[in-house]
């Protein structure tokens, strides 16, 4: 049941950020009716993603580390030296400022909203959680789970290039 709940915990808070980062990408829908009704759904969908960020790191400690800071970072220590040879475990900490990080942007979002945050902020923000979620499945993952990732990254990185050629054919003055 732990290990159950651990990646079923991870795999909604992938969710949750791909759904997020499809948005951005994508761009709000310009139509204030259909662009509240979006932000109503991706805030709580975000909201979930951080619920179940909080709740996979309960489960990871309960079930994996036996509430332990030290298992945690011995385990983070062994999995990073497994895959890339280099014996650090300061990755744990990487997460605990994440895990900070989304709480925070949460509450931004409930008090002022998803659509009308800094460009160069969401890029930033899409930069390191993306980061994160790619470790965390494509090089920690299994191996089938991989595939699914690589196939989504990719999909979305399809998503980031059509949306910036979309914008570039966008010229405001009604030539485009």
């Amino acid at each position: 049941m732990g290990e159950i709940t651990v990646l079923m915990t991870a795999r909604m808070m992938v969710m949750a950020y791909v759904l997020r980062l499809g948005v951005d990408l994508r761009g709000w829908p310009v139509d204030a009716e259909r662009r509240m009704r979006w932000e109503i759904v991706v805030r709580w969908v975000w909201t979930i993603g951080c619920v179940a960020l909080l709740l996979h790191v309960v489960a990871a400690f309960h079930f994996v580390h036996d509430w332990s800071h030290e298992a945690a970072y011995a385990h983070t220590t062994e999995q990073t030296a497994a895959v890339t040879g280099w014996h650090w475990g300061g990755g744990v900490w990487v997460n605990y400022a994440f895990q900070l990080w989304w709480v925070i942007d949460v509450v931004w979002s409930w008090r002022r909203g998803l659509d009308r945050l800094p460009r160069g902020y969401v890029i930033g923000m899409h930069l390191v959680v993306g980061f994160l979620m790619f470790n965390a499945t494509v090089v920690f993952g299994l191996a089938w789970w991989r595939w699914v990732a690589l196939l989504t990254f990719g999909a979305l990185g399809w998503l980031a290039m059509d949306s910036h050629r979309r914008r570039e054919s966008y010229a405001p003055d009604g030539r485009g």
